[in-house]
């Protein structure tokens, strides 16, 4: 369980420093911007004795403001994909993450199942057996899993894997609603949205690794959308960790039109009316090969139209959903209407590439096309792959870059807005309504200025100000707190990413 920690002692931000990522190198360490200490701000300042101020901080190193609110971590980290970086800062409680302009979205639908594959030194399933039968839940429970960090990349079995050398299920898929996880998917919305996704870090990000360890131990993390439960983001054996975001002001997503008149290779991106056609952005953690990355995720819903929704009513899942089933829509919408700004509304039209920001991945072996359907990403750039993994709709397809996302995104941690008028205020670490202040006393504000004098003009605001004042506030809260996240190992801290930068593998 996390603890809470609004006041943190100058021995705690010790101690917070060494748990939150042990061995750190200096300033060069790029595991750890930070040098070992999210408070690094006050590592210059120490509270001698005979300083005043040693009655409001104590002696030492400060570890709150003059008014006794307590001082917040601070992080900062990068990732990137094909040499494009992004870089995500923690400071106040407040997560940003900038990156660049009108980044390339596919569309990918999850289909209501986790896929689990067989763990390591497991007897697992012959070939043939039913994994949904009840005879089988045993050893479904034991010997497979949807993410197995100790594995690596060998914990990943391609499609054409699923029987090992020993006849054995390498891997099974199973609905949300099996008993395997305890009935917490069994009266779950129906999962039937696509997320626009892209990848946004390398595999196990490790130069974004502690801001992200800390954003995603926050209050505001892993709280789901209603249109990011009907894109199945809160099942968490598909998507690990999540952090719902807010896009900046200027920040848009995007859909390309086409132009009138003109073959599908003529292209247009108009910003897209997000009052009208709703949206929830997502930083999401999911297994990919076995192994984390984050990636950026969006949901869609017109208010108008279920152009977005859909089904696939056949299936285990389809079955699971019973009376549910009535009014979901079975057909995919191949071209998804978006609402404009400025008004009128258009289908979004995808191109046949990877990405517009990829002029040539042919150079690296890397593909360069898009893959034209949903499913495990496999072993492209065969034309085998689907766009994502293995619990997508093949028939609902990418629509590579059809719409494009601006990377400027924040999120509140501890999901207090700042339009909150209780939040800030100077009372905070009072616990009280009255907050009685001394000063130095004296006659202030008399006018000495000729101009003034000439006149006699006397100051309004001129008052004897003696040695306390009280001020009476309208309501008080508490200091904006943090939660400390889990500890990680040396070895898990300074891990490094693969060679290539590509934003998904490429098989040797």
């Amino acid at each position: 369980m996390m603890r809470k920690t609004v006041a943190a002692p100058a021995g705690a931000l010790a101690i917070l420093a060494s748990t939150m990522m042990a061995g750190a190198d200096g300033p060069s360490n790029l595991h750890d911007l930070t040098a070992g200490d999210p408070f690094f701000y006050t590592a210059d300042q120490d509270i001698k004795a005979d300083d005043g101020q040693r009655e409001m901080l104590g002696v030492g190193r400060p570890d709150r403001t003059h008014s006794g609110i307590p001082h917040l971590p601070v992080f900062m980290g990068y990732m990137n994909t094909n040499y494009t970086y992004r870089f995500v800062t923690v400071a106040e409680q407040v997560f940003t993450m900038i990156g660049e302009g009108k980044h390339g979205l596919w569309r990918v639908q999850d289909n209501g199942t986790i896929r689990e594959y067989l763990k390591p030194g497991a007897t697992g399933l012959k070939e043939g057996a039913d994994p949904l039968a009840v005879e089988n839940e045993g050893v479904v429970g034991s010997d497979y899993a949807s993410f197995i960090p100790e594995a690596g990349w060998d914990g990943y079995r391609y499609p054409d894997q699923k029987i090992d050398d020993q006849g054995r299920l390498t891997f099974i898929d199973l609905p949300i609603t099996h008993p395997k996880y305890q009935g917490k998917y069994q009266n779950h919305d129906p999962i039937d949205l696509p997320n626009f996704y892209c990848t946004m870090s390398e595999n196990d990000f490790p130069y974004a690794l502690q801001a992200m360890d800390f954003a995603f131990a926050q209050k505001a993390a892993n709280k789901v959308g209603p249109l990011g439960k009907r894109a199945g983001l809160d099942v968490s054996e598909n998507y690990t960790r999540v952090l719902r975001l807010s896009h900046f002001p200027d920040a848009r997503t995007w859909v390309n039109t086409g132009v009138e008149g003109q073959d599908a290779l003529h292209v247009d991106w108009k910003p897209v009316d997000t009052t009208q056609t709703e949206a929830e952005y997502y930083l999401v953690e999911r297994p990919f090969f076995n192994k984390p990355y984050l990636f950026v995720a969006a949901v869609y819903d017109n208010r108008d139209n279920d152009d977005l929704s859909y089904v696939r009513p056949a299936g285990p899942y389809w079955d699971a959903l019973g009376e549910r089933q009535a009014g979901l829509k079975t057909e995919v919408t191949q071209a998804p209407r978006f609402h404009l700004e400025g008004g009128g509304e258009a289908a979004a039209v995808g191109t046949p590439l990877f990405g517009v920001h990829h002029p040539n991945r042919a150079a690296y072996k890397g593909g360069g096309a898009c893959p034209l359907k949903g499913g495990d990403w496999g072993r492209y750039p065969d034309t085998s792959g689907g766009a994502g993994w293995p619990t997508n709709y093949e028939e609902v397809t990418p629509l590579c870059d059809a719409v494009l996302v601006d990377i400027k995104f924040y999120s509140n941690l501890d999901q207090q807005e700042w339009t909150d008028p209780k939040k800030y205020l100077a009372n905070a670490a009072t616990g009280s309504t009255d907050v009685t202040y001394k000063v130095m006393p004296g006659d202030y504000g008399t006018f000495t200025d000729p101009y003034n004098t000439a006149q006699g003009k006397v100051n309004p605001d001129a008052m004897s100000v003696p040695e306390e004042i009280t001020l009476t506030y309208s309501s008080v809260a508490s200091p904006v707190e943090f939660e400390r996240p889990a500890p990680r190992s040396l070895d898990t801290a300074q891990m490094v990413p693969t060679p290539s930068t590509s934003c998904r593998p490429i098989p040797g």
